[in-house]
């Protein structure tokens, strides 16, 4: 079976709108260039071509001076959904799937016009589209998975395996992208579940390759487009190659959860920032809103900036407009939102009821170009919504978000993703498939949440309780942190009344809260197995969240 491998590289900008660091030096040698040396090491593929944009040639070039690789070039732009994967993996940078509208890692490098030229210019029965700034890739998993798809290959195909993004890759029939190129659809159309064509997820199919729990559980991006990502490769390579030799998915994949807590940054991966506690639901029932809030005021456009301008100095930083109150009844969301993306913000969200989605708003997040729209509907039909929101809302909820779908239509943009949400309570459940199955045909997402107690402050809604058995350290208290409107931090977004705030940024600086000695130290409870570094916790159900 003949095997090539194909490495599209753009040497400005990365699959997700990041600095491009293909040249930029990795102890000693270019990230592309260790790349490349990790795809020739690979036995079983028998040709490795690079492909640019004929401006690139000359830096393509020079970057394969030496090594057995064909540089092509084409003329084409970039595949008309990059901007929705890009939008819909910024929410999952750290896993192979789990990202927005189905996305997965491999919808980041595998463009299928590329793929399909290359693969006339040179006939093969296998293709393997590789990421250009994979440093880690393990060449003899590779061949293991090229293996694995020539014995499938009769019922599959394609073949892939699940790791940290970076260490793997996705073995296909050479005709396959071919097809995806000629229908127009990227390849997370074959990973989605679509409720008019269901089917058995791939990953329970024969196309997965299984490999060991310790590489199938390891989490962490290994993919050099973000500078936390290069850190943590750098991490990697001094802790466990001291003799400069790479080292293989097995040990980068034990590193990654050895050293999973310890990758605590200077700033949070992941900041919900709340613009005012007023709501258009204030009376509902499924979550603390109104009159169960302490009304803060709302967020002052300097607070905001000064917030925004510190966050932008991370440049995976994501923001989601929430809290405990509608962003969109805050009188200048509008150019908030504005300043976050000349701010250069890598993600932003939207959570709102969806009663103030009107036109003018619609506008706005589309003029933005916000990630993702995240419309708390909670019920299929208007009795249900009703009852558990006390309001006549449903059937304006649905038209405001009929009517995002719509400009994202006319203006051929795939930004906002929108993601419908239900609270799946005893009240909801009955409408729960229903409601997954019309969402997800109509936007491509939606998320069925589990409603939170908050630590025993909120009446327990949830069918049953989903914390797993064993009490283990929190994720969220490592990444991610909620911001009041009057600009006190929590350690979580558990405490909605800010009783438990760590510090207030009308006299501290984000990141001076997020690295100080009060969260170091719910930190290090959790770490310790107390659970007592913060009064919520021990009583929390959420700490398994990712």
């Amino acid at each position: 079976m003949k095997t090539i491998a194909v490495i599209e590289a753009d040497f400005a900008r990365g699959a997700l709108g990041t600095r491009a660091r293909l040249h930029d030096d990795l102890l000693g040698e270019t990230v592309l260039r260790r790349t490349l040396k990790r795809v020739l090491a690979a036995k079983r593929i028998d040709r490795v071509h690079l492909v640019v944009h004929h401006r690139e040639k000359p830096q393509a070039d020079a970057a394969v001076a030496g090594l057995d690789v064909v540089v092509q070039t084409h003329d084409a732009g970039s595949v008309p959904w990059r901007e929705m994967v890009a939008s819909g993996r910024k929410w999952s940078l750290d896993a192979w799937r789990g990202g927005l509208v189905g996305t997965t890692v491999f919808d980041e490098s595998l463009n299928p016009w590329v793929i399909d030229a290359v693969c006339r210019t040179d006939p093969a029965d296998a293709v393997v589209a590789v990421p250009p700034a994979a440093p880690l890739l393990d060449p003899d998993l590779l061949d293991r998975l090229i293996g694995h798809y020539e014995q499938v290959r009769a019922d599959m195909r394609l073949a892939f395996t699940q790791t940290a993004p970076g260490l793997s890759a996705i073995v296909c029939q050479a005709a396959l992208p071919g097809e995806l190129a000629k229908a127009n659809q990227p390849f997370c159309r074959l990973m989605a579940y679509r409720p008019d064509e269901p089917r058995k997820d791939l990953s329970n199919q024969s196309a997965y390759y299984a490999v060991p729990a310790e590489i199938s559980h390891a989490i962490g991006r290994c993919i050099t487009d973000t500078q936390c990502a290069v850190d943590r490769i750098t991490r990697v390579f001094r802790d466990t190659a001291p003799d400069g030799q790479t080292p293989d998915a097995a040990a980068v994949s034990r590193w990654l959860i050895d050293h999973r807590y310890e990758q605590v940054g200077a700033l949070p991966e992941e900041v919900e920032i709340e613009l005012t506690t007023e709501d258009s639901l204030p009376n509902t029932t499924l979550r603390p809103r109104g009159p169960a809030i302490a009304r803060r005021e709302t967020m002052s456009m300097d607070m905001y900036k000064r917030l925004i301008d510190e966050l932008a100095g991370r440049d995976d930083a994501r923001i989601i407009l929430g809290g405990f109150g509608d962003p969109l009844l805050h009188p200048e969301w509008p150019a908030m939102i504005a300043h976050a993306r000349q701010a250069g913000i890598f993600g932003m969200a939207v959570r709102t009821s969806g009663v103030k989605l009107d036109a003018q708003a619609i506008d706005a997040l589309m003029t933005s170009r916000i990630d993702v729209l995240n419309v708390l509907v909670d019920a299929m039909t208007p009795a249900t919504y009703r009852a558990v929101h006390k309001a006549d809302c449903h059937q304006q909820v649905v038209a405001n978000i009929e009517a995002v779908c719509a400009a994202n239509h006319q203006r051929q943009q795939p930004q906002p993703l929108v993601v419908c949400e239900m609270a799946k309570t005893r009240a909801t459940i009955g409408e729960m498939e229903q409601f997954f199955d019309h969402w997800i045909a109509k936007t491509g997402s939606v998320y069925i949440a589990g409603p939170s107690h908050y630590a025993r402050q909120w009446p327990e809604l949830a069918v049953m309780s989903m914390a797993p058995p064993a009490r283990a350290a929190c994720h969220r208290i490592f990444s991610r942190t909620l911001v009041l409107a009057d600009g006190r931090v929590t350690a979580c977004d558990q405490d909605y009344k800010g009783s438990h705030a760590i510090g207030s940024l009308t006299d501290s600086t984000l990141s001076s809260l997020w690295t100080g000695p009060a969260m170091t130290a719910v930190r290090r409870s959790h770490l310790d197995g107390r659970f007592d570094g913060m009064p919520l916790c021990p009583m929390c159900e959420e700490w398994n969240r990712p």
